[in-house]
């Protein structure tokens, strides 16, 4: 018999020996019964050996007698240890012994050790109870249950048998013919002869595995804390209290032990409802065995937030650590965010992180990830050492571990790797059974990789200054799973997009009105927004993956988000508006009305203001500019109940005062053609009057038809089949095409020079779904205004746009820059990238030629596939878990479609997408002669258009003004302020965190791609 047939021999006899398998001698038995009866019908299992029973939280009561028999195959078993193994899939599970219960678990704490005796005794007996309560949205399961035998003392079968196993793993290292004859052997004795056997083998196996000593397995205790999920957020806090209390109480027992957990949100928690659990954390913390792998305020989604999110997300929490615990995390610990966006690496550096770590990319669907240890380079050229870690949640398993081991020594080369025991998701962390494994095993020398608990930033550390990453990854790190989750509980990304936009302009113009006005600047109210918005950024929140509790939670927060940031916004444009002088007004009953710019770079656009805020006798009005002595065009439009105007020269990151002034003469509105025809100085567009869709898309400056076939069809799929129903799209959606929508009714809503607006509405099924095409005046793209009240389920509605030209390539805005990704079917490509079949964006997608292309705008729909002739947006899903009412209920969306000529960069196609989304603002301002500020003026400006705004701020310690811009061009460009009606000048150049100080040249060159982070101050007066 050749070596590998004798190991698998030996393995499989001894683990019959070591194990006794009671999967089939389950009985149902009445809720706490005890004593169990004498017999009883045995529960079947299924194809798989499971005892299964049907989803929705039904219970399963089993028992079933243990009594110890005096051999097992031979092997004499008194005096050893006897534990009760058993692995459930439940919402709840409870062990009884004896009528008493033992021990609690759920989904994630899903199996459990127990120990009936230490040293048994044949004859003796226990009556074991579980029960079982099934999942809502799965079957119930039992799916393992075996009782092990274990020696108190010395090796035994099962142990001698993870090591013939391991032997087997890492057979590449070890010459092990030597050991055929005392296998041989082994197969050959009976069980009550075997325990000399057994030590002298095992001897043996330490001489011949000796090579395996060079491996070092660091351990480190972890808990997966989900902030939400499968249970609401007020749960979360108690169970974080469990989890920490019951690692520090492990910690007196196992002092080796060492632990891990991120998320300064939650510390943040405990500080001011736990405050002596905290210190003990702190005091842990100090001691240099529980390791603060945070970085960030929370583990969020990454994909679907600004740049300038993901900034706070670090700022907040490297600051947090700070000042609770004494220094920043080197760490981005992120094992569960649902991919990673392509200039993730700038972010992280750029906030004293050294490390990133995931272990999401295991979850992929098509590929397997290339790398475990690599350098992660970005656009800017920044780098990240990052490690794709071990699975998380995982238990104390020597023969996983030692595959793992060798799998990590085959990807990287490094024969040092690292564990993360401890239940997670639900929190649970290291248990007393997981330390006590580790014990025995290096108490009795297993083979394989040598245990020791280690800080994972020390491993790091470590494992950097040994074996430096060589593998540089210049890409996103797309999860090939979850693509549902750019689109899933529309709902939440509506209110986040909106939230962050306001917080945003609520910042930039509370810190012009402190500057200006010198308005107080609320920091403490900016920074509690600030917090709550990236709270509800966690990778389960955002995403729509949680249960109704959590967003009954969470929609209020929006909100009050979203009013708490309008009333800053209102009360700072309040502030300026005092403090402009108006000048003489041009007429009697002329009324002073400013436009607000918060972007850099003049700009205009069509201004609706509500005739609510005037006076009602006044028949009609024109718009008068001062500044150049003339009339703008404007439009009285009753039934909307607004003045339509036009503004222009509206200055970067400032205001134009114009005059409403009263007119004798009543407007009539213009008579709309015949035909469903929207056009204006840059487009022609023709809507079918049978299908409400769209038949012609002109661009008139180029000449050319944008449509490749009609626009905007609504296509509806059959999604569903997906067990992670929130998460996934159905990958074979396409082929499960349903009959489209109905079209119930077109109709003119306006018509005229500054807006014509058609509304077209159609029924499907359920549903109703109301569309307003509008075009502006000088407005280079078309906007299509949605409502929807949805009542589907396991639908997945996409708007198709079949194009004229073609691309093998798209541009999506991502945080931080853009990413290019390939347009499918091409079979040509590597199967990684033809996973790519739904990739996220933030704002704009762009598929182009170098000669002509067309951009998809959006403000909070953020999935799209594309192929080469086509791009189709995806906008709504009706998944039924973890929520069965996701989606259902009314929706409020705009996209727009802007075709251009030559690329997205000559294009300005970022400049288009943040007018797109951040409209001009019109306030009526108090008559006022005396103010110190002019009626135009631009508060802010610089130089190079390519260099977005992407904050400005009080500094943190309250000391000058951060402003932050970003390339958005990828060309690089030089950043020099301009003059402005403030005295602006920069002190100092920072990273995300505001510190340390950095030499600044002046005027600053930024390299493509780059973010700038600058302290300024006020210059004197005078």
């Amino acid at each position: 018999m050749i070596l590998s047939e004798l190991l698998k021999k030996s393995r499989q006899f001894l683990c019959q020996l070591a194990t006794i398998d009671l999967q089939r001698q389950w009985c149902a038995v009445a809720p706490h019964a005890h004593p169990l009866p004498a017999e009883g019908l045995p529960y079947p299992c299924n194809a798989k050996g499971h005892l299964a029973w049907d989803k929705g939280g039904h219970p399963l009561w089993l028992g079933q007698r243990i009594t110890v028999p005096t051999a097992v195959q031979g092997y004499a078993v008194a005096g050893l240890t006897l534990r009760l193994a058993l692995t459930w899939w439940a919402d709840r599970a409870t062990v009884y012994v004896n009528g008493q219960a033992v021990h609690h678990g759920d989904l994630f704490d899903h199996s459990v050790r127990l120990c009936l005796d230490v040293a048994v005794t044949p004859g003796q007996t226990w009556d074991v109870v579980v029960e079982l309560v099934s999942p809502h949205h799965d079957e119930g399961a039992l799916v393992r249950s075996q009782l092990l035998w274990e020696s108190p003392e010395g090796v035994d079968p099962g142990f001698v048998a993870a090591e013939l196993e391991i032997l087997e793993t890492f057979a590449e290292h070890v010459e092990a013919n030597a050991l055929a004859p005392l296998l041989s052997k082994l197969l050959e004795t009976g069980g009550d002869r075997l325990d000399p056997l057994l030590h002298h083998l095992h001897d043996r196996l330490q001489d011949c595995a000796e090579p395996l000593r060079q491996f070092q397995m660091h351990l480190c205790g972890h808990a997966h804390l989900d902030l939400a999920w499968l249970w609401p957020i007020s749960e979360t806090w108690s169970v974080a209290q469990a989890t920490f209390a019951s690692v520090l109480a492990l910690k007196k027992n196992y002092p080796e032990l060492t632990f891990t957990h991120s998320t300064p949100a939650l510390y943040a928690h405990l500080e001011h409802h736990a405050p002596a659990l905290f210190r003990a954390i702190q005091t842990a913390v100090a001691q240099g065995w529980w390791d603060v792998a945070a970085g960030l305020w929370v583990e969020p989604e990454l994909n679907l937030i600004s740049g300038e999110s993901i900034v706070r997300q670090l700022l907040y929490g490297q600051h947090y650590l700070q000042q609770a615990f004494g220094e920043v995390s080197p760490i981005a610990w992120l094992p569960d965010t649902f991919g990673f966006p392509a200039r993730l690496p700038s972010f992280l550096t750029e906030a004293g992180i050294r490390y990133f770590v995931t272990q999401k990319l295991r979850w992929n669907d098509t590929t397997r990830f290339p790398y475990g240890w690599f350098q992660w380079q970005d656009a800017a050229g920044a780098r990240l050492p990052s490690l794709m870690s071990a699975p998380i949640g995982e238990g104390v398993d020597p023969v996983k571990m030692a595959a793992y081991a060798q799998e990590w020594f085959q990807q990287t080369g490094s024969r040092r790797s690292l564990w993360l025991p401890g239940v997670g998701d639900h929190g649970g962390g290291p248990t007393a059974d997981m330390a006590e494994i580790v014990r025995r095993w290096q108490r009795l020398g297993g083979i394989g990789p040598q245990w020791q608990w280690t800080p994972v930033r020390s491993y790091l550390d470590q494992l950097m200054a040994e074996t430096p990453p060589q593998a540089i990854w210049c890409d996103e790190l797309y999860l090939e799973f979850h693509r549902g989750c750019y689109t899933s509980h529309g709902d939440q990304k509506a209110a986040h997009d909106r939230a962050q936009r306001q917080l945003q302009q609520a910042e930039l113009w509370s810190t012009l009105a402190a500057i200006a006005t010198a308005t107080p600047y609320p920091q403490t109210t900016l920074k509690a927004l600030w917090q709550q918005l990236l709270f509800n950024q966690f990778h389960d929140i955002l995403p729509g993956s949680s249960i109704p509790e959590v967003y009954a939670e969470v929609n209020p927060t929006w909100q009050t988000l979203i009013d708490s940031t309008q009333n800053l916004l209102s009360q700072a444009q309040a502030a300026i508006l005092t403090a402009i002088a108006d000048g003489s007004p041009p007429e009697t009953g002329a009324i002073p009305v400013v436009i607000f710019n918060g972007l850099n770079g003049d700009r205009a656009g069509v201004i609706h203001l509500n005739l609510a805020d005037l006076p009602t006798a006044v028949p009609s009005w024109r718009v008068y500019c001062p500044r150049g002595d003339y009339d703008l065009p404007a439009q009285l439009n009753l039934p909307q109940q607004c003045l339509s105007f036009w503004a222009q020269d509206i200055p970067s990151v400032g205001y134009h005062l114009l005059w409403v002034c009263p007119r004798s003469q009543p407007d009539g509105l213009p008579t709309p053609p015949l035909g469903y025809v929207l056009e204006n100085d840059y487009l022609h567009v023709e809507i079918d009057p049978t299908t409400g869709e769209i038949t012609n898309l002109y661009d008139k400056l180029n000449h050319r038809p944008c449509l490749g076939g009609p626009g905007n069809q609504l296509r509806f799929f059959r999604d569903q089949g997906q067990y992670w129903d929130a998460w996934n799209i159905d990958p074979n959606y396409a082929q499960h095409p349903l009959t489209g929508a109905t079209l119930e009714s077109i109709e003119w809503v306006c018509w005229h020079q500054l807006e014509q607006r058609l509304r077209v509405t159609w029924r499907f099924q359920s549903s109703r779904i109301q569309q307003e095409y509008v075009l502006q005046y000088q407005t280079p793209w078309l906007r299509i205004d949605t409502s929807l009240d949805w009542h589907e389920a396991h639908i997945l509605l996409k708007a198709a746009f079949p194009l004229a030209i073609s691309a093998p390539t798209i541009t999506c805005e991502t945080p931080g820059g853009i990413t290019e990704r390939p347009t499918l079917p091409n079979r040509d490509l590597d199967p990684h990238a033809q996973a790519k079949w739904e990739v996220p964006f933030l704002t704009w997608v762009d598929l182009s030629t170098p000669e002509y292309g067309l951009s998809l705008l959006s403000d909070c729909k953020h999935g799209v596939d594309a192929q080469p002739q086509q791009l189709q947006l995806t906008l709504l899903r009706s998944p039924t878990w973890p929520d069965p009412h996701s989606d259902r209920g009314e929706h409020h969306f705009s996209y727009g479609l802007f075709p251009h000529s030559q690329s997205w960069q000559k294009a300005r196609v970022p400049d288009q997408a943040a007018a797109f989304n951040h409209p001009l603002t019109a306030a009526i301002a108090p008559l006022s002669t005396s103010g110190s500020l002019p009626s135009h003026g631009s508060l802010l400006a610089w130089s190079d258009p390519n260099l977005h705004l992407m904050a400005l701020k009080q500094a943190e310690d309250a000391r000058g003004w951060i402003l932050r811009v970003a390339d958005a061009y990828g060309d690089g460009g030089t950043f020099t302020l301009q003059p402005s009606l403030l005295p602006w000048y920069p002190t100092e150049q920072h990273n995300f965190l505001e510190a340390p100080p950095q030499s600044l040249p002046w005027p600053t060159r930024l390299k493509p791609w780059q973010f700038l982070t600058l302290r300024l101050g006020m210059a004197a007066k005078g």
